[in-house]
């Protein structure tokens, strides 16, 4: 019978704490949207978010996402509802859908632009009303 010991090494890292924007609420205001013209890239608007973080160290195993989430909608995956049934509002990134749930590696050197736009469901008649959506960005290490 041959035996050998085995030892094991390693070493244990902490990701930064990041917030995204001061933790503060990104507000986005569509103003006045003409039903008829919303289509998917009527009225896209930049959101404006940044990502900071405590300590500039990282572990090149590491890598940063992206990703948001919401209450989806039932006909874009990529969209969150608003409280019109119908209208949907969707995230994109580099002019892509950026789906829900899903996260995007990001390099916070060079943060991705994220933009939002009005999307309806095919065949509905929107009523003209104010309308909201609410979602949330999160930023992780993994």
């Amino acid at each position: 019978m041959a035996l050998s010991n085995v030892t094991f090494h390693g070493y244990l890292v902490q990701p930064p704490n990041c917030t995204i924007s001061d933790g503060e609420t990104i507000e986005l205001t569509f103003q006045d949207v003409n039903i008829d013209d919303i289509n998917g890239s009527n009225y896209e608007q930049i959101v404006p978010y940044r990502i900071t973080c405590d300590t500039p160290v990282r572990d090149p195993l590491l890598e940063m996402t992206l990703s948001w989430s919401g209450t989806q909608s039932d006909f874009d995956d990529a969209a969150v509802s608003t409280d019109i049934a119908g209208l949907g509002i969707r995230l994109k990134q580099a002019g892509q859908s950026f789906k829900l749930n899903t996260p995007l590696v990001v390099d916070e050197t060079a943060l991705p632009a994220l933009t939002a736009v009005p999307v309806k469901k095919s065949g509905v008649d929107l009523p003209e009303a104010n309308f909201e959506a609410w979602a949330t960005l999160q930023v992780d290490y993994q």
